[in-house]
């Protein structure tokens, strides 16, 4: 059964895109929402930025004078340009096919991983998942997880559906001290790897970071898509 409704889902998918084509989000070509070429561009344009600070960097994205519970970071830009725009349709649009390039420029830009990560998502208030059909960052880390052929498991769960679109810093950080609770026990000495699509204060990746420390991680790394200032 699975395996028929996979199938079913790759003819929808093959119709769906005869029917109305992608546009490739940075140079407009037909045929998928960001060609190869343009993903490629992307990777090799890549700047360290530090999730805390928002300032280039010189590795790991994360200044030295900028503390954070996670060890590594990465990132594979600012939220600006093609990268915007894929964020965008992904998010406000619907736009399911999305996942893989995000995805993709996200196992670029980390490169190999320990065989014994366990990828994480920042679990989605309940309100967006509904409105979008789909988890985006559950979409996100399972694509990462299977590249890299490591574990992918929701460790992390919302204790309340607030949300950060529109608060100000204070406010975000508030919201994120008390927001994150692991399910389950970690194991020590296997880094953990959260997923999110953005980063604006930093507060989300601090305190899901600190939940899974708290269930007995001792190794976690954070990765997002982009990066942007709180206006």
């Amino acid at each position: 059964m699975p395996m028929m409704q996979n199938v079913k889902n790759t003819i929808a998918q093959v119709v769906k895109e005869m029917i109305f084509p992608h546009y490739c989000c940075s140079c407009g070509r037909i045929g998928s929402i960001l060609c190869k070429g343009c993903e490629y561009d992307i990777v090799c344009d890549r700047e360290n930025i530090c999730l805390v600070c928002k300032q280039l960097t010189i590795a790991k994205c994360l200044c030295s004078r900028c503390p954070a519970s996670y060890t590594r970071a990465f990132v594979v830009s600012a939220r600006n340009g093609a990268v915007a725009q894929l964020i965008d349709q992904f998010k406000f649009y619907r736009a399911r096919d999305a996942a893989l390039p995000l995805a993709d420029l996200l196992v670029a830009t980390i490169g190999q991983l320990p065989p014994e990560t366990v990828i994480v998502p920042v679990p989605t208030i309940a309100p967006h998942i509904r409105q979008r059909g789909y988890d985006h960052t559950v979409l996100l880390a399972r694509r990462i997880a299977q590249a890299n052929g490591v574990c992918y498991t929701p460790l992390l769960r919302r204790r309340r559906n607030s949300r950060q679109r529109g608060s100000s810093r204070s406010q975000r950080q508030i919201q994120a001290q008390s927001a994150f609770v692991a399910k389950g026990k970690c194991v020590p000495d296997v880094p953990y790897l959260i997923i999110d699509d953005i980063a604006t204060t930093g507060s989300t990746l601090e305190y899901a970071a600190r939940a899974l420390y708290g269930a007995g991680a001792t190794e976690v790394w954070v990765a997002v898509v982009a990066v942007q200032p709180l206006d």
